[in-house]
C-alpha cells in the first residue's frame, strides 16, 4: 500500500471519528499532525521497509477509530521506533523517529 493510500485511509478515519479535520490539518507554525503522520509513515518505510510503514498506518488508524481521539505526534513517532526496534532496526533518540 502506498503511504498517499494510507494516508487516505487515515483521513477517512479522522473524518468518521471526529467529523471533521481542523485540528488535525491545522497548520501550527507550517506543522500539522496529518503532515507528522505522513512524516512518520515515510521514515518507517525509509528505514525499516513498506511493511512496518503499512503497520504502523494501520495503528494510526485503529488507535484513532478505537480512541476517538487523534494519538499525539509524539506518540506516533514512538509507536515508528518500536516497529523499527521489533525488525532489527536501530533507531537513535537524535532521529525523528527517536521521539
Amino acid at each position: 500500500m502506498s503511504i498517499k493510500q494510507s494516508m487516505r485511509d487515515i483521513d477517512r478515519a479522522v473524518g468518521d471519528v471526529l467529523g471533521n479535520h481542523g485540528r488535525y490539518e491545522a497548520e501550527r507554525g507550517g506543522r500539522s499532525q496529518r503532515r507528522a503522520y505522513e512524516k512518520t509513515i515515510e521514515e518507517v518505510r525509509e528505514v525499516a521497509g513498506e511493511t512496518e510503514a503499512e503497520r504502523l498506518a494501520t495503528w494510526i488508524e485503529t488507535t484513532v477509530r478505537d480512541k476517538k481521539k487523534l494519538p499525539s505526534s509524539r506518540r506516533v513517532r514512538k509507536e515508528g521506533a518500536e516497529i523499527c526496534r521489533d525488525v532489527g532496526v536501530s533507531v537513535s533518540t537524535n532521529d525523528w523517529l527517536g521521539a
